[in-house]
């Protein structure tokens, strides 16, 4: 294993699960599997355009920009409880910004393949 600047040593396996599953739980209850399924399928259509938002930011040096959009992905990953992703995005915005971090968090996005049933969300 490698390591890697925005998870740690070992990243793949110092990686938090995609979904929190507490989260996950409350939104199955109240919003019930189709719906969270709705509104992780308009997030997920977001990701790209958020991806380009934070790209132009972090090439024209506008830190400030980049830093409001991390903010927007990392609240909206916390509110669907996808963990991993909120984390990824905490760790960006503590670090260097640099022209990877559209890259990695489209790769994370790419994780987020499905909503899980309770038994599978650990």
């Amino acid at each position: 294993m490698t390591t890697d600047v925005h998870h740690g040593a070992d990243a793949p396996s110092a990686r938090p699960d995609v979904w929190d599953a507490q989260r996950l739980a409350s939104l199955l209850a109240d919003v019930g599997e189709t719906g969270l399924r709705d509104i992780l399928r308009l997030f997920l259509a977001d990701v790209p355009f958020l991806q380009a938002q934070l790209a132009s930011a972090i090439a024209a040096g506008n830190a400030r920009a980049a830093l409001q959009v991390l903010a927007t992905v990392q609240d909206s990953a916390e509110a669907l409880g996808l963990a991993a992703m909120a984390s990824l995005v905490r760790g960006f915005r503590d670090a260097p910004l640099t022209a990877a971090i559209p890259g990695l968090l489209a790769q994370e996005a790419t994780r987020i393949r499905f909503v899980p049933t309770l038994k599978h969300a650990s």
